[in-house]
């Protein structure tokens, strides 16, 4: 059984995941990017569709601006599958995200699946994202191919 501070952690921790997909789900960019830390530490973001990390305000600032510009619609709903406590302030965080992206050009919905790592910082009551590790994944009963 979960202590309370687990339990606390856990509901801090799904109301994260909730804001994520909601704000994926309606395109609010702003409202993705306002869920990361953006100073101290430094922002990473660590994607299969970039050749290296983008680490830093300046660059997940233009990621979002691009990804902001190519996207129709999407569609997100993640699960928390793993957490744990790395210190007083820094929690690790494992999830699964089932995803249905449009692009404007092509409008051809293309669905998969990532698994996400979070390391987040404490802020007050609230959780943020100061590094992001996302990697597809083809699961057998996964929809995207």
């Amino acid at each position: 059984m979960a202590s309370q501070s687990d339990a606390a952690l856990e509901a801090a921790l799904l109301e994260l995941v909730g804001d994520y997909d909601r704000h994926w789900s309606s395109l609010d960019i702003t409202g993705v990017a306002d869920l990361w830390e953006h100073a101290d530490p430094a922002p990473i973001y660590v994607g299969d569709e970039y050749a290296a990390p983008l680490i830093g305000d300046d660059e997940l600032d233009r990621h979002w601006a691009r990804v902001g510009s190519r996207l129709k619609a999407a569609s997100l709903s993640s699960t928390l599958h793993e957490f744990d406590v790395v210190d007083d302030t820094v929690v690790r965080a494992l999830l699964l995200s089932r995803w249905r992206l449009t692009d404007r050009d092509a409008d051809i919905e293309r669905t998969g699946a990532s698994w996400i790592t979070w390391l987040l910082v404490r802020r007050g009551r609230r959780y943020r994202i100061f590094h992001q590790m996302e990697s597809q994944v083809y699961l057998a009963d996964s929809d995207g191919e």
